[in-house]
């Protein structure tokens, strides 16, 4: 359990939070499908995803309990292993775990597992251009602007500049 945290693969059994957090304004409005979450449509979804050799989805656990969600999505059906570029998601859920650095402890887990364990070579994330601390937080990830316009910013990250800024951000979690 690196970062005081442990990222578990989605069960059916987490569904009910995950849909929860998805469809709060909180969340739900920061996405590029601001729509509502069905129950049907998410057992579709995991459905869907639990054959997927092309993407990756957790779930955050601290201290025992839910806190959030992370993935990470290939390109085509091709196995995400080895992949070029991947698109990340991170959102944290409406829990009682709630502390500063809960979004980066998630984020380090998600982005070790990417380049060390899951070999890509760059990340993509977007980004609603409103959304001031998921842009910092991902700066502060060594993300870089790729693109912007009035709605999204699109930023990139390969492993070098991970892991120059892993370095600062480690010391706060031993």
């Amino acid at each position: 359990m690196e970062y005081g945290i442990e990222l578990r693969p989605v069960t059916p059994a987490d569904l009910p939070a995950l849909r929860r957090w998805r469809n709060s304004d909180a969340v739900r409005l920061q996405m590029q499908d601001t729509g509502h979450i069905t129950p049907r449509g998410q057992r579709q979804w995991f459905e869907r995803i639990a054959q997927s050799q092309s993407q990756w989805h957790r779930v955050v656990w601290c201290r025992g309990e839910r806190a959030g969600y992370v993935n990470l999505k290939g390109g085509r059906d091709a196995p995400l292993s080895g992949q070029a570029e991947v698109d990340a998601g991170l959102y944290l859920g409406n829990s009682r775990i709630r502390h500063p650095m809960l979004a980066v402890a998630a984020a380090l887990a998600q982005l070790d597992c990417a380049f060390e364990q899951l070999h890509v070579e760059r990340i993509r994330t977007s980004v609603r251009r409103h959304n001031e601390s998921a842009l910092r937080l991902n700066l502060q990830l060594g993300y870089r602007v790729a693109e912007q316009d009035d709605e999204w910013v699109s930023m990139t990250l390969n492993g070098a500049e991970y892991q120059q800024a892993r370095g600062l951000l480690r010391r706060f979690f031993r």
